[in-house]
């Protein structure tokens, strides 16, 4: 049988590290216009093509937190209690479908977007495909962030429902996933870098209770 210390400590080492290469990679980015994430298409991409190296690796940590918080949240379901695991495993499964459509979001910003931009620098003009592709990306984001806070409503209840770990840490879960999905729905736009610090907090908690 695993040792669920073994787990929890596993668990809190990749919840805990979204949130650390979140903030180590994604921080950088907010040393310039946030224009760069939700401007207008041109004044964007001339400031990818002007920081195209923070671009690239607010985009990785991006991709890489959302690997990572995955990981963990397969090891909670075993650490909330039983009566909470089934659902801590409908947060798993809301975080992974918030996260196909988000990594590809992600996938399309490394992979096409700083040519494209730094295309558009050079002739000023824009491949109409690429407007069709950038669409379907930002079509992405609703479902993850919409699913994501989802998963972190379950989460919370979870937490709360299984007893087995603090019930203000199951209770801010819930709240931050309401109010990140609500405000969202209301003002059309919500930081992603959001739904990794509950998930992160949970992971300090599983480390600091040496569960």
């Amino acid at each position: 049988m695993a040792d669920p210390l073994v787990g929890a400590t596993f668990a809190a080492i990749l919840l805990a590290g979204g949130g650390l290469v979140l903030v180590l990679l994604v921080g950088p980015a907010t040393f310039i216009s946030p224009a760069i994430w939700n401007g207008p298409q041109d004044v964007a991409l001339r400031l990818i093509a002007e920081n195209p190296v923070i671009w690239k690796v607010a985009n990785i940590g991006f991709a890489l937190a959302t690997i990572l918080t995955a990981a963990g949240l397969f090891l909670v379901p075993g650490l909330v209690g039983e009566r909470g695991a089934s659902l801590a495993w409908a947060a798993v499964v809301a975080f992974l479908l918030a996260a196909v459509p988000w990594l590809l979001m992600l996938a399309i910003r490394l992979a096409i977007t700083p040519g494209v931009a730094a295309g558009f620098v050079a002739s000023g003009t824009v491949d109409p495909a690429f407007v069709r592709l950038d669409r379907l990306g930002g079509a992405f984001f609703p479902a993850f962030m919409l699913l994501a806070s989802g998963s972190l409503v379950a989460l919370g209840v979870a937490i709360v429902a299984g007893g087995s770990l603090a019930v203000t840490l199951g209770g801010a879960c819930i709240i931050a996933g309401v109010v990140f999905g609500a405000g969202y729905l209301l003002l059309g736009d919500m930081l992603p870098a959001f739904v990794y610090f509950p998930t992160a907090a949970v992971g300090i908690v599983l480390f600091l209770s040496g569960r």
